[in-house]
């Protein structure tokens, strides 16, 4: 159902994650297949000497050249392109798992160890980031997870351009401490690819092929990626900690686009790269000599139609679950979803007590199919909602994937 590569020896990146014949991560294929020395992946320091491979990757954050309390990268050649250990290769028919451990950096007194996780009968990948402290002194760092993804499309001549059916979303934060819900770390403030969709509740940004960098202090903990041009979706959830301190003005999340226009030494219009970046971030850790701290995230991708609106537990939210009321006890029940297990799917009819008091069963379901919801329904007497749940085909887990109240 997936494929996943992670490549030890340049920074410890997964640089394909695969669901059926689409490839969500961008790679850059002028850097495909190739190694460079520690001096030659450092260059001048600058952000444009920086070899991006591409792919998923794992930072100190905060990121920035003034003090030591940041990181000074990329380029770093030790961190970001080192040649990670492969600590473990494991598998068997139910799942199959990789973890690699970066040198000891002196610089932030960070040694990052990268363990992810892909199972059968799922599209869900599960990473493991850790710091661990190599000083004999307490550091202080939030773990940084960055993947790009690529948002090119081919045209007739066989020439890439950008794809603006690609679109991030994030949940804004209803009490947000930026004004707009969101703030510009990079590039023009006016970028059109900055949209606030305020009866949503999301901030959306279709790709235009701007360069620029904005932070959020969403609170809901993910960030979705959709290529309706293809019809498919990308989710990465993480636990968000309110309260805590996070860098970057307090951004949990990040979203950053390659594209025309110019951001400190970095141009791009000549360029044949189009991706958007889904960062997200942990609070900031203290960690004491030789302790470790670990932050974990869910990837999870399926085919899906449109924009994601929404992310529950077992899959993604194109349209809501939506009942439209019909003759007698019938209703009309309509929604559009992506689902990341190969599951049963149930309609279960609650009562006032959230206890369930009727289902119909509505098939199976997978993530290489759209799940278009459209069928008369007969509601029973006593319901108060209803909800979408999958079990999956593997361990039996339920998960729900939509809740709507009736009336």
């Amino acid at each position: 159902m997936v494929r996943l590569v992670a490549v030890p020896d340049i920074g410890g990146r997964i640089m394909a994650y695969d669901l059926g014949p689409y490839a969500y991560l961008f790679v850059d294929p002028s850097l495909a297949g190739k190694l460079f020395s520690a001096e030659q992946n450092q260059g001048d320091g600058t952000l444009a000497a920086w070899n991006n491979y591409g792919g998923d990757k794992t930072w100190p954050a905060p990121q920035g050249w003034d003090t030591d309390e940041q990181w000074h990268g990329p380029p770093d050649p030790v961190l970001d392109t080192g040649r990670y250990t492969l600590n473990e290769l494991s598998g068997d028919g139910s799942y199959a798992r990789v973890r690699m451990t970066s040198p000891p950096d002196q610089l932030t007194g960070v040694q990052i160890i990268r363990q992810v996780t892909i199972r059968a009968g799922t599209s869900r990948v599960e990473l493991e980031l850790s710091f661990r402290n190599v000083k004999n002194h307490p550091i202080r760092w939030s773990i940084w997870d960055v993947v790009q993804l690529r948002a090119e499309r081919q045209q007739a001549d066989g020439s890439l351009t950008h794809e603006p059916g690609c679109v991030m979303t994030v949940p804004l934060n209803p009490n947000s401490r930026f004004p707009d819900g969101f703030h510009v770390m990079f590039g023009d403030p006016d970028n059109p690819q900055w949209q606030v969709n305020a009866d949503l509740g999301l901030f959306q940004a279709p790709y235009m092929w701007q360069i620029g960098k904005v932070g959020l202090d969403s609170d809901a903990g993910w960030i979705a990626f959709s290529n309706s041009a293809e019809g498919y979706g990308f989710a990465k959830a993480f636990t968000c900690e309110p309260g805590k301190e996070y860098p970057d003005n307090g951004s949990t999340v990040e979203v950053w686009t390659i594209g025309g226009g110019q951001v400190a030494n970095l141009n791009y219009a000549d360029s044949d790269i189009y991706l958007m970046e889904a960062e997200v971030l942990s609070p900031m850790r203290t960690i004491q000599p030789g302790e470790t701290t670990t932050f974990r995230l869910e990837w999870g991708s399926c085919r899906c139609g449109g924009v994601i609106r929404d992310v529950s537990e077992a899959g993604v939210i194109v349209r809501p679950l939506n009942l439209r009321s019909q003759n007698g006890d019938y209703q009309h029940i309509n929604g559009e979803f992506g689902v990341f297990d190969t599951a049963d799917l149930l309609l279960r009819w609650l009562d006032d007590s959230n206890q369930a008091i009727d289902s119909l069963p509505l098939g199976s379901v997978d993530p290489m199919s759209s799940l278009i919801l459209d069928r008369m329904v007969r509601v029973p007497s006593g319901a108060a909602a209803v909800e979408l749940v999958t079990i999956s085909h593997i361990d039996n887990h339920e998960r729900q994937l939509a809740h709507r109240r009736i009336g």
